[in-house]
């Protein structure tokens, strides 16, 4: 094969942009004072386009210029190499035409989500190998990174394998692996196991500071790796966190969390003024093991789940303890065996879907006394110009079950929601959650939502609508929200709260996608039967080469949910790019 010429200018390096969006003035006043002056130079220019490129089973080589000693090519000036999932790039390029190997020094290789360098590379038979890695996530920067002594690609399955690694942050050693398999297409949090398969939403680092009631400060859930890092896996995960510190009733929370294929096991405790409460599980296949001490609950048995065509039949036994009322003067203690069998019936007809779902529990317990309980739910979807769902859940008990497990709380209820994204407006995202305000994900939303839902047996009604107008810089959105009859909450007189009408205005910015940049996420709500600001929060994110800093308060002045507590939350938050 030889060298195929072409017209244009000269390679460009591998540097990439480091600003990728125009600073704010705001930004550019801070970065000046910060002594921090940055370029932006010119992108490469793309391996076909370079002036000698050359065909070659790795890949694409091309370079701004070409030698040949004897069989082997040597590009230099910009070299490349285009594939399948990376392009290299490297000072030099050496391809030997009679052995098919392909090697480079000083390596710099891009995948969708990943940079990686290496000193010393070689390609041969669609597998890179190379020694002295440095790999990261960062837009520009390393300050999260990868270190590992060597790395093999295989550039067709996509899967990359590092030897004798470690993560670090900032310089600071987080955890050793001694082999570490990295998928370039999936997030560096799903790669080490500490976001669930096909997560998208950004990875938050588990450590906690916010102000609720209290300064909560502490690490959640922290993830440790393996004993010799075999896995690449985060299995186990602590957590030690103060909760609630300045107030009267503090918390000091220790917790372990462990997970293996099929088995789990966590187990937490809860050091409080008033005594020490625990809780925790664990899972062996079809055995477990669970308990609360705060609700009176434990239970020791088995539970597994068989497939029966479209029927499910799910057999179990335990012995459990139970507070039905969440009183020690209600415990129940003792046995419980039964089964409870699901009948799935799907039928889909274009945009139109059909799910019925019926379900029946026989239990039996040590006692001269059983347990029967039926229900099902049945939902009717239609997804086209506009997206539109029907459901109806219910569930009977012919007596109330003796432990929480086997129980089916009498339910009744009628749901329905309309989404619509028409009036020839885009569809906005929305990281909008009641009760807070604020959210953490970011989810494709229409311009239009509704829903509502009856309750038969609290005779309660709840609905909400919300509209949205999107632009390039974000979205504008309103959600009133109603509930007529309400029951579980009771106003500062005492009486109930029969009623309830508050609504949210607020802006959501788009994802923040450029460096050195910020936004501000605002809302404010307002009830309209005790005439009075409801809540009102505020978010700045700023993003730097590596991470999204989060910095946001959020005050419920007029407590609108069961769970609600009117007081003021401050929160802080670190995420992964």
């Amino acid at each position: 094969m030889g060298p195929t010429t072409g017209t244009g200018a000269k390679g460009q390096g591998a540097a990439k942009p480091l600003l990728p969006c125009a600073l704010s003035p705001l930004l550019f006043l801070t970065l000046l004072f910060s002594g921090l002056a940055w370029a932006s130079p010119a992108s490469p220019i793309p391996c076909a386009e370079q002036p000698y490129t050359l065909e070659t089973p790795e890949g694409l080589a091309g370079g701004g210029n070409l030698e040949f000693d004897g069989e082997v090519a040597i590009f230099s000036d910009g070299a490349c190499l285009e594939t399948k999932g990376l392009l290299l790039q490297a000072p030099s390029l050496r391809y030997d035409q009679a052995s098919g190997e392909l090697t480079a020094r000083q390596i710099e290789v891009e995948t969708a989500r990943y940079r990686f360098w290496a000193e010393e590379s070689r390609i041969k038979g669609q597998v890179l190998q190379a020694s002295g890695i440095r790999a990261t996530t960062c837009k520009c920067g390393d300050d999260l990174r990868l270190l590992s002594e060597t790395l093999r690609f295989d550039t067709q399955s996509g899967e990359i394998v590092l030897e004798e690694s470690r993560l670090e942050v900032y310089a600071f050693g987080l955890a050793r692996f001694s082999e570490l398999r990295l998928n370039p297409n999936q997030p560096l949090g799903e790669n080490l196991g500490l976001t669930p398969s096909g997560a998208e939403a950004p990875l938050a680092l588990p450590v906690r500071l916010d102000f609720d009631q209290g300064l909560n400060v502490g690490l959640s859930e922290f993830p440790l790796p393996d004993a010799g890092g075999r896995s690449g896996k985060f299995s186990t995960r602590i957590t030690l966190l103060g909760l609630r510190l300045g107030s009267p009733d503090p918390i000091l929370r220790l917790g372990l969390a462990v997970q293996e294929k099929n088995r789990r096991a966590s187990l937490q405790f809860d050091s409080k003024p008033s005594g020490v409460a625990s809780r925790g599980e664990v899972v062996d296949g079809p055995l477990f093991f669970v308990h609360d001490s705060e609700l009176g609950r434990y239970a020791f048995g088995l539970k597994q789940a068989f497939a029966l065509g479209r029927f499910t039949l799910v057999p179990y036994a335990w012995a459990a303890q139970d507070w039905p009322d969440g009183t020690p003067t209600s415990q129940t203690q003792g046995l419980a065996a039964g089964a409870e069998l699901r009948y799935t019936f799907e039928v889909q007809e274009g945009p139109f879907h059909f799910r019925l779902e019926p379900f029946g529990v026989l239990g039996f317990y040590n006692q001269p006394q059983q347990y029967v309980a039926y229900g099902g739910q049945a939902e009717g979807r239609y997804e086209g110009d506009f997206a539109l769902r029907i459901g109806y859940t219910w569930a009977i008990e012919s007596t109330p079950g003796r432990f929480w497990l086997e129980r089916r709380e009498a339910t009744q209820k009628l749901s329905g929601s309309l989404r619509y994204a028409g009036l020839g407006l885009e569809a906005g995202k929305r990281e909008h959650s009641m009760s807070t305000g604020l959210g953490d994900g970011v989810l494709p939303r229409p311009l239009l939502e509704l829903e509502a839902e009856h309750d038969f047996l609290k005779s309660q009604t709840e609905a909400s609508l919300r509209i949205g107008f999107s632009r390039d810089y974000g979205e504008v959105w309103a959600r009133l929200h109603t509930c007529w009859n309400c029951v579980g909450k009771t106003l500062s007189n005492g009486r109930d709260d029969w009623e309830r009408r508050e609504l949210v205005l607020g802006f959501t910015p788009v994802q923040l996608s450029c460096t050195y940049d910020l936004n501000l996420t605002p809302f404010l709500g307002y009830d309209f039967l005790r005439q009075g600001v409801s809540r009102w929060g505020l978010e700045l994110r700023y993003a730097d080469c590596c991470f999204i800093w989060r910095l946001g308060y959020q005050e419920i002045r007029l407590a609108q949910q069961p769970g609600e507590v009117a007081s003021g939350k401050f929160t802080f938050g670190l995420e992964i790019r």
